[in-house]
């Protein structure tokens, strides 16, 4: 602090012409240090365009040790004036220590950075940090770290961390529970290179986990290291999860396991209670193209779930068209439009009648989401034929179908209708005309269409 008192000083007594670019320099100098020796801002300055501002704030938080200055440090290791890198350097000696470990876990995002920069100059920084941070009297605060980080932090101290584990096995059933995603998918990798009798428990708690990416990379691990994989087959082969299921009937025909059998036994226990017990049983079913019966396609479209009901859905063909139509009056989304998807692969024919009816009794109250999505299950000049028809006879209701009409209008770009026929389509754009010569419609739009 003396010294920047001193220098502030030399800059109020120091003589130079009026209006000098020198002049206004120093003002500027004095007045920011001497607001930061008031207002301790020393770490705004240290990003200061002037060098000498930046080094002055630097030497005062070389003075004055804490995890923000720390960060502020490593930044100026990458500083253009070479005297201040070395101050920088000389400041950040102080905390390659022990006691300072929150300090350094603090700026251990900074540190990354300054790590991918790979200048060699940093080299021997960087290792002496690292070694800090791997010393066995702050193992225990790091790994409590470990646990709350996210993101390539998380990752910096796994490895870290595992580099210097004799027993790993705690790390890692930490790691195959972390909250980051490559924090997990690298225990998994971790997990490879243990003694088989140390890695199946722990791959084996981690598969009961949520998270299908990493139980798959785990059930590719584990399987090697079993002597006998059939009973783990025959359990995931009903696993909720595509990806697990697809793995295992990929393994399951070299263990001589047969799928349809393990789906035939399971169906024989009868109705599953659990959600992920049905999407197991609905999905081999579909992999396998084996068709459900009657009674099991009724119970899983009316479990309490509704990924159940959606899986079940799209199970459902041109021989349970009233069961689709039904579909679109299920709550949630997801199932209405697996019936929409359903219903969309089907002929026109077969659902023209019940969805028409579906608008009719509940265009109101549809959302326009949902209205539109079942609208547009019928050709193109069919939707607006059915618009058409609705204004003529509900003649209270005009104005409201005219509008909707005019939506029409103005959604379309290129109308795709092989079912229509010519003369109908020529009969449908007749009466738009006719519409738009009145006033009734919008011109610009209607020209769009016909």
């Amino acid at each position: 602090m003396n010294f920047i008192r001193e220098w502030l000083d030399r800059l109020k007594t120091k003589q130079t012409p009026a209006s000098s670019w020198i002049e206004h320099r120093r003002n500027e100098a004095t007045e920011l240090l001497g607001n930061a020796e008031r207002s301790g801002t020393w770490i705004e300055l240290t990003v200061h365009y002037n060098g000498f501002i930046r080094e002055v704030a630097v030497r005062e938080l070389c003075n004055h040790p804490s995890p923000e200055a720390l960060v502020a440090l490593i930044e100026r290791l990458n500083d253009w004036v070479p005297q201040i890198r070395d101050l920088a350097l000389a400041g950040l000696k102080h905390y390659i220590t022990d006691s300072h470990a929150q300090a350094l876990l603090f700026a251990l995002e900074p540190l990354m950075a300054l790590a991918a920069r790979r200048r060699a100059d940093h080299g021997q920084t960087l290792k002496a940090a690292r070694t800090v941070l791997q010393s066995p009297e702050i193992k225990s605060e790091v790994y409590a770290n470990f646990l709350a980080r996210q993101g390539k932090a998380a990752c910096y101290l796994f490895e870290l961390l595992l580099e210097k584990d004799s027993g790993p096995e705690k790390l890692l059933r930490s790691a195959l529970a972390h909250r980051e995603l490559n924090v997990r998918l690298a225990a998994v990798s971790a997990c490879e290179d243990l003694p088989a009798a140390q890695a199946s428990p722990l791959l084996l708690e981690a598969l009961s986990r949520p998270g299908a990416k990493v139980r798959v990379c785990v059930l590719r691990a584990l399987l090697p290291l079993l002597e006998d994989p059939q009973p783990l087959l025959r359990v995931v082969l009903l696993d909720a999860s595509p990806s697990i299921r697809s793995l295992a009937r990929w393994v399951a025909e070299r263990h001589h396991i047969d799928a349809n059998a393990i789906l035939t036994e399971q169906m024989d226990k009868g109705f599953p209670s659990l959600k992920r017990e049905w999407l197991g049983v609905i999905g081999l079913a579909t992999e396998l193209n084996v068709i459900l019966d009657k009674q099991w396609l009724t119970e899983a479209i009316h479990s309490r779930y509704p990924t159940v009901r959606q899986a079940a859905v799209r199970l459902l063909g041109d021989n349970q068209v009233p069961e689709l139509l039904a579909a679109l009056d299920d709550p949630s989304d997801k199932v209405f439009f697996a019936a929409v998807a359903q219903l969309d692969k089907l002929p026109w024919t077969l659902v023209t009648s019940g969805t028409g009816a579906k608008l009719d009794r509940d265009w109101h109250q549809l959302s326009t989401v949902r209205r539109q999505a079942i609208l547009q299950l019928r050709p193109g000049w069919q939707q607006v034929a059915y618009l058409l028809a609705r204004f003529d006879t509900e003649p209270l209701a005009q104005s409201f179908w005219l509008n909707q009409i005019d939506m029409w209008c103005d959604h379309q770009y290129q109308i795709v209708d092989p079912v229509t026929s010519k003369a109908e389509r020529e009969e449908l754009a007749q009466k738009l005309r006719n519409l738009a010569t009145t006033g009734l419609l919008g011109s610009d739009y209607v020209e769009r269409v016909v």
